[in-house]
């Protein structure tokens, strides 16, 4: 014999579905905001900090403490999602007033909200930047890329986020050389720290801008086909051409220098 029947089971059923629509969900709150309990070279809002040596730029949802435990320099900001507000990009002017550092690294996000800070005109220091997979052209900011007093362009040749082409765009807007490094995705990046790591090589940025062949997926979030997809492929293909090539002209420039030099002592 069942322990219900056909009627007590509807029944349960409908003064489940009572019981259901009769609660209200609960509207989430908001989390208070807390008093910064990390290192205190990582909060953005502490003036007492060491002036100059490298700091970073954050990329998006990225905490300072995040950006230097994998790139290993101090964060001066803590960057939200969405586009770059001019609040933001005020509050990084005066930060870096405050820090004064001798060279910027801006991450992806970073890259966008360093150009905002610049483009307010408050900002007096001049530091040199390193671009490392910049995002400058990928919607986060309308503001320009400024000229650097020194400094360079870093990505990897697989990463699905930034085209190679809008890297090169950066490089040759803000004057500064331009690095592929092999095997780094966006991500990945970060591990090196903004320094050319072994097998990175230097590549003409003007070139790369001006390669019909050379992917670029606009804004679009990741590269048609992802990680592994044949956009990447062919980005990575390439690049090593352009890496070639660059190779090339230096030692050809090379050997022509030597052969004038020997020239100059025998005339």
């Amino acid at each position: 014999m069942p322990l219900f029947s056909d009627e007590e089971i509807i029944r349960l059923i409908e003064q489940a579905k009572e019981t259901a629509t009769s609660v209200q969900r609960k509207k989430k709150q908001k989390a208070p905001e807390t008093p910064f309990t990390g290192d205190p070279i990582d909060n953005p809002d502490n003036p007492d900090v060491p002036k100059g040596g490298r700091w970073g730029v954050t990329g998006m949802g990225q905490s300072p403490e995040m950006f230097r435990t994998r790139v290993g320099s101090p964060g001066l900001n803590k960057s939200p999602m969405g586009r770059v507000k001019s609040a933001e990009a005020q509050k990084l002017a005066q930060r870096i007033d405050q820090v004064q550092p001798d060279d910027v690294i801006a991450y992806s996000r970073g890259a966008a909200l360093y150009n905002a800070a610049k483009a307010t005109g408050q900002m007096k220091s001049n530091p040199s930047v390193t671009y490392m997979a910049p995002s400058s052209y990928r919607g986060w900011s309308d503001a320009p890329v400024p000229s650097a007093s020194g400094g360079k362009t870093l990505i990897g040749d697989s990463d699905s986020l930034v085209p190679m082409k809008q890297a090169a765009k950066t490089a040759v807007a803000a004057g500064v050389p331009m690095y592929v490094l092999p095997g780094f995705s966006h991500t990945g990046i970060m591990y090196s720290h903004g320094d050319v790591t072994p097998g990175g090589s230097e590549v003409d940025a003007e070139e790369i801008v001006s390669d019909p062949e050379m992917p670029d997926w606009g804004k679009s979030g990741i590269a048609p086909g992802g990680k592994g997809g044949e956009v990447i492929v062919k980005q990575a293909e390439r690049v090593k051409q352009h890496i070639t090539e660059s190779q090339l002209r230096r030692i050809v420039r090379k050997a022509i220098i030597e052969h004038l030099k020997e020239s100059d002592r025998f005339s």
